[in-house]
């Protein structure tokens, strides 16, 4: 039975494997004419923030400023750190426990007959298992410096989820964020 546990295990870790995509949510003030929006900051950074940090872990939050920064300066964005900025930039990562079942299921048997007739044994057993996992969610919210009001907001759900070693927790956060921004600002067709 131990080596029906270890198949049930490995097709679990390839069904987590799979589950580790993400998908991207945005939404959007329609009323914003975002063409006018040239130069960003932190809100962390700003005024505003009050000495508010993102209270996330360093190695994360390093990870995620550098991918948000690097894909809106390469929408032409560019960080003003002296000046007020056009728009300010926060996210923060919200983390849900979540669970899944994995269920296999073994069986054999015997049969005889003859034309109109026969007999025939069978057996089958199956076992379930419940694996859990942490998914992880990136939000990231863009606030006008001028009214101080939120203008959009785009969520990664699953960005943070499996990230294994800090190669690929770089690579996956890159990916997201890159994904996330293609709706930003709303109304561009690439």
């Amino acid at each position: 039975m131990n080596h029906f546990r270890m198949i049930a295990m490995a097709f679990g870790l390839a069904l987590l494997a799979a589950c580790s995509s993400y998908t991207v949510k945005t939404d959007y003030d329609p009323t914003i004419t975002y063409s006018s929006y040239k130069t960003f900051d932190w809100y962390a950074a700003s005024k505003r923030a009050k000495g508010k940090g993102s209270g996330t872990d360093p190695l994360l939050d390093k990870r995620v400023r550098a991918s948000v920064q690097a894909a809106l300066e390469g929408k032409g964005y560019s960080q003003e750190t002296v000046a007020e900025p056009d728009f300010l930039v926060t996210y923060y990562p919200i983390y849900q426990n979540k669970k899944y079942r994995t269920t296999t299921s073994f069986g054999g048997g015997y049969g005889f007959g003859r034309r109109y007739w026969g007999y025939g044994v069978g057996t089958r057993f199956s076992t379930s298992q419940v694996h859990k996992y942490r998914e992880g969610t990136i939000v990231l919210e863009i606030v006008d410096s001028k009214s101080n009001q939120l203008v959009w907001q785009g969520s990664v759900e699953g960005a943070l989820t499996s990230l294994e070693n800090p190669e690929d927790a770089q690579e996956q956060i890159n990916k997201a964020v890159r994904d996330l921004l293609t709706n930003f600002p709303p109304g561009l067709k690439k």
